[in-house]
């Protein structure tokens, strides 16, 4: 399929925005109390966040800050079983699995984000579940259940939760039992040969003392993908989940959670093809000819065990984390029925950290939160690659990681309206590493047991990072704030060193983000209408890039990956959220996201790998990858009560993204992307059953994880799927 660029219409930033001032204008008049039952009034819910870490959670409409939030109930209507479900939804968001080896992350908040499936690699957007950062982007982007609230904080959060969040965080927590008894079942299917099957189930073992819950999951996905070359379908994907909760209250002041999360997803590897063929029109959609289906293994452990305690004026909290998440995979990269480039992939990680932390007040205007924090990570990587059956190639390494830090925020509230906040975190982390070498340029051939030279490497950087800000509340449900930030991205290491002798192994400088952000947030009309609007310019210094390009060596490994410090790079933007209940039972909701991005100074190391590897382009283009300089979001939720009968729920939206470049030096673009999702809800009236059909992509757009150069010959990517239509069954006691 080779689109053309279609008119831009509705697309026009300037349109959307008198657009979106204009439904302002009509609603906000609109009087009346905010319906308390049914479905259309979902996503105007009061959520709760504990991004600010304090004592108490906060109301996410009152915190000075661009956050997203979505509860349980809102999650479920959405259909969310993975992260990268919701990220059509948010302005100036792209939550992508970059599909090379399954679950990899590669998360984009406002043009910031990365292009890797090299676990060395951090991130920019960190993702925490239950308060643990996850270390590694290997096994993220997975399959949920049972989510208490998911929230996706925009811009950087260096203050609060350390390193690699210089473009934002997504924050998960699941849900604890309150010691009521309970069940939820959910059944599920669609039309892509996927069945799932969950439950939940909690209630009290010791009254008023010990509650607990237990989830399960399973998830089978028989592949998506058509594949007329082996004869069956591919990307099969077989998931299962475990998670049994504890909460000990200990007394009236304290009280522990312990919570153990183990998942086992295998299968195929990566659904791989030529995506020059399908955009050629040579080459039907949602197909591969590839000649390997591979495999995928996975599986991850995770214990967090929280300690709440109220002490000193305050609450103190301790979170213990562990996790430890094990990769292996195959993966017939080219896509093609020829024996081009198959790739093997092996991920042992394991982490341990712990944050101690004290939130409470020191007078009567001055809120504060003081915390230590240490994180440790073990990474072990393995990547053997066979070209053409005869050349086999094998890349990786080891790292050790430490980090340790220390923060301190205050909130000052100078009379009824005014807050000042202020706070400094400071960090200190070392990092060590050993990386398959390449002496000579010939590199090391045994993909077996890996006998390679290995090259060490060391790093080490601290730094202090403040916030400073302002917040004005002028009205009841109305307030402009403004602040600035500053984050920092930990320098790191290649683990695909292909070619040390043109590109360094690192370690990279770190990466350094300064942010100005003003926003304005407002609920009007008895809380029918809700608005938020946000403004961002970011200077991130130092910025680091992944190479990925096709190796022009001829007896070279077909791509060339690699990290390095590209230059300094100015981003700006400005995003906004409606929400609106014109009547009882019909709401409207919208989100608009416009971005730029351009280099202020191209570092010498450029130039160096461009005349080392004799690049006929540029390696750093115009654009900045993962960037859609133009995203919204069109929506709307219907109920029609039955009496007896129940309710029944109609809603829809419909996303848009523009373009944007894949890899640095933009030779391949994704092309703008339109997302059609749509449902039919059934509520009982005794609201214990929930009957679904619903359908997402409708307009069965193709897209790919990544687009990756095969040599300079043709593009090659990971499929994500089409149009699914599917049913779901719920019931609760």
């Amino acid at each position: 399929m080779n689109k053309s660029r279609k008119s831009r219409g509705l697309r026009d930033p300037a349109i959307l925005t008198l657009g979106l001032f204009s439904l302002f204008v009509v609603l906000a008049p609109h009087s009346g109390a905010l319906a308390q039952d049914g479905a259309a009034g979902t996503l105007l819910e009061e959520i709760v966040t504990t991004a600010r870490k304090k004592s108490d959670a906060e109301v996410v409409q009152d915190v000075p800050a661009a956050i997203n939030a979505f509860g349980a109930t809102q999650l479920e209507a959405m259909f969310v079983q993975k992260l990268s479900d919701i990220g059509y939804i948010m302005p100036n968001v792209q939550m992508e699995d970059i599909g090379t080896f399954p679950g990899v992350q590669n998360f984009s908040i406002r043009g910031q984000g990365i292009n890797s499936s090299i676990p060395s690699v951090d991130p920019t957007v960190g993702v925490f579940v239950d308060g643990v950062y996850l270390g590694s982007t290997f096994g993220v982007v997975l399959d949920t259940f049972d989510i208490e609230r998911v929230e996706v904080l925009r811009g950087p959060q260096g203050l609060l939760f350390g390193r690699n969040v210089t473009g934002g965080a997504v924050v998960i927590r699941n849900a604890r039992p309150d010691g009521e008894f309970g069940v939820r079942v959910r059944a599920g299917g669609n039309d892509g040969d996927q069945s799932n099957l969950a439950a939940a189930i909690e209630g009290s073992l010791i009254e008023d003392t010990l509650a607990a819950k237990l989830i399960v999951m399973y998830d089978d996905d028989q592949g998506y993908f058509e594949n007329p070359n082996i004869g069956r379908d591919v990307g099969e994907m077989e998931t299962t989940l475990i998670r049994p909760t504890f909460v000990w209250t200990l007394s009236d002041a304290a009280d522990l959670t312990f919570i153990w999360e183990h998942g086992e997803t295998e299968g195929d590897g990566a659904a791989w093809t030529n995506v020059t063929a399908q955009l050629a029109g040579a080459q039907p959609e949602f197909t591969t000819t590839l000649d390997e289906p591979g495999f995928t293994e996975i599986d991850w452990d995770q214990l967090t065990l929280e300690l709440n305690v109220e002490a000193f004026g305050g609450t103190v909290t301790n979170i213990l984390g562990y996790r430890e998440a094990g990769v292996d995979s195959l993966t017939d990269v080219d896509g093609t029925n020829l024996p081009i480039f198959t790739a093997s992939g092996f991920t042992d990680q394991d982490q341990i950290s712990n944050e101690l932390r004290w939130s409470g007040n020191f007078a009567d205007n001055w809120e504060a939160t003081l915390g230590l924090y240490y994180f440790d990570q073990t990474i072990e990587y393995r990547e053997g690659r066979t070209i053409q059956v005869a050349l086999q190639r094998a890349l990786g390494g080891d790292m050790d990681a430490s980090n340790y830090g220390i923060f301190w925020n205050n909130d000052f509230l100078i009379g009824d309206e005014w807050v000042i906040s202020a706070g400094l975190r400071y960090t200190d982390e070392e990092k060590t590493a050993r990386i398959i070498a390449a002496p000579g340029g010939i590199g090391c051939g045994d993909i077996v047991t890996f006998d390679c030279t290995f090259q060490d490497l060391e790093g080490d950087w601290d730094n202090v990072t403040p916030r400073i800000g302002v917040q004005w509340n002028y009205a009841d449900g109305g307030q402009l704030y403004g602040f600035f930030s500053q984050g920092y991205r930990s320098g790191g290491f290649n683990f695909r060193n292909a070619r040390p002798d043109v590109i360094p192994p690192g370690p990279t400088k770190e990466e350094q983000n300064n942010t100005f952000e003003i926003g304005w947030k407002s609920t009007f009309a008895d809380g029918r209408v809700r608005l938020n609007v946000a403004a961002f310019h970011n200077e991130i210094n130092d910025t680091q890039r992944e190479l990925n390009v096709g190796d022009p060596s001829p007896a070279g490994v077909v791509v060339l990956q690699a990290t390095f410090n590209a230059g300094d790079v100015t981003i700006e933007g400005i995003e906004a959220d409606l929400v609106a209940l014109i009547t009882d039972n019909f709401s409207i909701n919208a989100t608009v996201g416009i971005q730029d991005s351009e280099y202020d100074r191209i570092d010498p190391i450029v130039e160096e790998i461009e005349a080392g590897l004799m690049l006929p382009f540029p390696l750093i283009g115009g654009d900045l990858p993962r960037l859609a300089p133009v995203n919204y979001n069109l929506g709307f939720s219907y109920d029609l009560p039955a009496g007896n009968l129940g309710l029944f729920n109609i809603a829809a939206s419909y996303s848009y993204r523009d373009e944007n470049a894949y890899d640095d030096s933009n030779l391949n673009v994704f092309e703008e992307q339109e997302r059609i999702n749509a449902s039919v809800n059934w509520f009982s009236a005794n609201e214990q059953w929930r009957v679904s059909l619903y359908g997402k992509n409708l307009s069965d757009e193709a897209n790919w994880g990544n687009l990756t150069s095969i040599a300079g010959l043709f593009t090659a990517g990971p499929m994500q799927r089409g149009r699914l239509v599917g049913l779901e069954i719920n019931w609760s006691y």
